[in-house]
């Protein structure tokens, strides 16, 4: 079920507009997340990918409606990657995206999602799997 109303912008995610001074659509919301300023071009690492998932869900994003599966996201701690690299990082990374993908995968998601809600999902997972695959080949 859909739960409540449109929660308040976070402060990271307040309302922004594009470059004609249009509010942003979910889709560049989207692309502002999975992107790098300032062309938001290139995509961001998978580490950022995946802690940062929470900042496009409501309330956080009001382009999308509240669902009770938004809370069961295992929230990632932003220093979980910090001082890790190489032969250290890749299993972290390897059990974080397992956890993420179980998550976000299609045949999980419920059955009752908006349009917006729907698009939502299957963009963060195509991001987060173009990002696997750029990071672990």
């Amino acid at each position: 079920k859909n739960m409540g109303q449109r929660g308040k912008s976070a402060p990271n995610f307040k309302v922004q507009t594009n470059s004609g001074g249009n509010e942003l659509t979910l889709e560049e919301t989207i692309q502002r997340w999975s992107h790098k300023k300032p062309d938001y071009k290139t995509s961001n690492s998978l580490q950022h990918l995946l802690v940062t998932v929470p900042q496009t869900f409501p309330p956080r994003n009001d382009k999308v409606e509240e669902h009770e599966y938004f809370a069961k996201w295992k929230t990632l701690d932003r220093e979980c990657f910090t001082d890790v690299s190489g032969d250290e990082l890749k299993p972290l990374l390897q059990r974080a995206l397992r956890k993420a993908k179980f998550f976000l995968h299609p045949d999980k998601l419920p059955k009752d999602l908006t349009e917006d809600q729907s698009l939502l999902f299957q963009t963060i997972w195509n991001d987060v799997t173009h990002q696997e695959r750029l990071t672990f080949g």
